[in-house]
């Protein structure tokens, strides 16, 4: 418990440190260096298998997947463990919309190849993306019936996902760098809670 925790505080950290150095308008220096280098993967291929991870992180998308993956987590380890996917992707994205509505960042002018409303930090579909497949990949991983292998490839496979639909919001800019990142900060630290009540839940 203490280790998630010290990621919660850590996750606390770097979204603060992202907050307070937002530009009042446009990106940051990072932002813009970002996305001149992503300008260069452009490409058809490029494109469609950005188009595909941007799909994943779509509001039905993510609904889907995580009602499906309750499901057939409850089946295997128990309906708390299944309710806690649903509640924690619950809680992301009400999180999230709080904090969209509180900083209220306009999204980059240059947005292409996909449409995005709403205010743009943090990332909803990083912060989405974390809370959901890392639900999923620890579920898996604390399991006592998965093989090792199962774990780690399961474990891998979000990680790469994660990141991928990440990068698909900066390839498309309908987000900047940092809003990726603040996402993803704000995602580790609701994880680190559920998985914080989690544990105590079951030490009783």
């Amino acid at each position: 418990m203490k280790g998630w925790i010290a990621v919660l505080a850590a996750a606390i950290i770097v979204f603060a440190l992202l907050a307070v150095t937002l530009p009042s308008s446009g990106g940051s220096a990072m932002d813009q260096s970002v996305q001149r280098a992503m300008a260069n993967w452009k490409g058809d291929g490029a494109t469609a298998l950005f188009k595909l991870f941007s799909y994943v992180g779509s509001t039905a998308a993510i609904a889907g997947i995580t009602l499906l993956a309750s499901i057939l987590i409850a089946w295997k380890q128990g309906m708390w463990r299944g309710v806690s996917i649903i509640g924690s992707v619950l809680i992301a994205f009400i999180t999230n919309s709080l904090l969209k509505h509180w900083f209220d960042r306009v999204r980059p002018e240059e947005a292409w190849g996909i449409t995005s409303d709403g205010a743009s930090f943090p990332s909803g579909n990083a912060m989405l993306a974390i809370v959901m497949f890392g639900m999923i990949a620890l579920s898996i991983a604390q399991s006592r019936t998965a093989g090792k292998g199962i774990k780690w490839v399961v474990c891998i496979a979000a990680v790469l996902v994660i990141a991928m639909m990440g990068l698909s919001r900066v390839y498309f800019h309908v987000h900047y760098a940092s809003d990726i990142i603040g996402g993803f900060a704000a995602g580790i630290a609701v994880l680190s809670c559920v998985q914080t009540v989690l544990l105590l839940g079951n030490k009783k």
